[in-house]
């Protein structure tokens, strides 16, 4: 049969096949799951959120808010069909635990097992300290080192030793004990008119340690000082005399503290241990051989000049120097010492 538009094609016993539409391909589900991703992170900072409860009362309020945030995340990340559930799941459950984490941490401040000062009476222990307040143990206040009193000081300078006593009618030698460097003789004399009495340091070698401690031609009554401006090598007294005496040897604690007035008309020898002050005195002495001196010395062997030392009479005022030290009046009439 002819076409009317042209000649057919030959037929050549085949049937074209023509490409028909198949069916859609099965859409594949997304590879992450952005929900389930927040929450799990969200879950993990909530844990350490609520860990931090440890120290910030605080903390166990924004831990609990962030694992319910984290939580809900989870939940729809886990209604989402076409995404995946494993990472939903993950953070549904960390966000979970953090969520019970706070609120254990909550439970335990709101009963007083934390963040609270009071008495741990829930656990006693035979070793706790029955103390209710940390601050009242005795190891708040250090404990100060007491200052050394001028005693002690001149005990530390010159030494201790026990007091030696002699006594005679004439010339004798009574030792020092071994190891003092210094201390106070005391001396009495009771002689003829015009009779001599000599107190002299010896040496080891019994030769003469410095001035005599005393020197007098009248009867004798007072205290001396050696060791303190020289004759620390002194090892005996020599007493040279033509009456009766009497001699003690102490250290040099033995001697009084200097009060803020004092009086007499002998030698004498005080323990200062203020501050530096002024020292007013004065001395009725009317001739050359009314000597008055007074010295203060504040270590062994301090050959320092003396505050006053003068002939005659006195009335005047000089500067003292801060303890400790020694004080020492050498004088033959009525003298008086004001400290202020």
């Amino acid at each position: 049969m002819t076409n009317a538009s042209g000649p057919n094609p030959p037929d050549d016993g085949r049937t074209e096949v023509l490409d028909a539409p198949g069916p859609e391909p099965e859409g594949r589900p997304a590879t992450r799951n952005g929900l389930g991703i927040a929450a799990l992170v969200v879950g993990l900072v909530a844990v350490v959120v609520a860990v931090l409860a440890l120290a910030w009362s605080w903390a166990w309020i924004a831990g609990a808010v962030l694992a319910a945030i984290g939580l809900v995340l989870g939940i729809v990340g886990l209604t989402k069909s076409d995404r995946p559930k494993g990472v939903a799941t993950a953070g549904t459950v960390v966000s979970g635990a953090a969520l019970v984490l706070a609120v254990i941490f909550g439970v335990l401040y709101g009963t007083g097992a934390l963040g609270t000062t009071a008495q741990p009476t829930a656990s006693p222990t035979p070793s706790a300290s029955p103390s209710a307040s940390p601050t009242e143990t005795p190891t708040a206040s250090p404990t100060e080192t007491p200052t050394a009193t001028v005693q002690e000081w001149a005990d530390q300078t010159w030494g201790a030793f026990t007091e030696v006593d002699a006594s005679g009618t004439g010339d004798d030698v009574v030792a020092i004990p071994d190891g003092i460097s210094g201390g106070i003789v005391t001396a009495t004399f009771d002689g003829d008119d015009g009779a001599a009495f000599t107190l002299t340091l010896l040496d080891a070698s019994n030769t003469p340690a410095g001035d005599p401690l005393v020197d007098t031609t009248d009867d004798y009554q007072g205290t001396t000082a050696w060791g303190v401006a020289d004759a620390s090598s002194a090892r005996s007294v020599q007493v040279t005399a033509s009456g009766s005496w009497t001699l003690s040897i102490e250290q040099m604690s033995a001697a009084s503290e200097l009060p803020n007035a004092a009086n007499g008309e002998d030698d004498t020898v005080y323990l200062y241990g203020g501050g530096a002050a002024t020292l007013a005195a004065t001395h009725t002495g009317d001739d050359a051989e009314d000597p008055f001196v007074v010295a203060q010395q504040a270590q062994q062997a301090f050959g320092g000049a003396a505050l006053i030392d003068v002939t005659g009479a006195y009335d005047g005022s000089v500067p003292l120097g801060a303890g400790p030290s020694v004080v020492t009046v050498r004088s033959t009439e009525d003298w008086t010492l004001s400290v202020g």
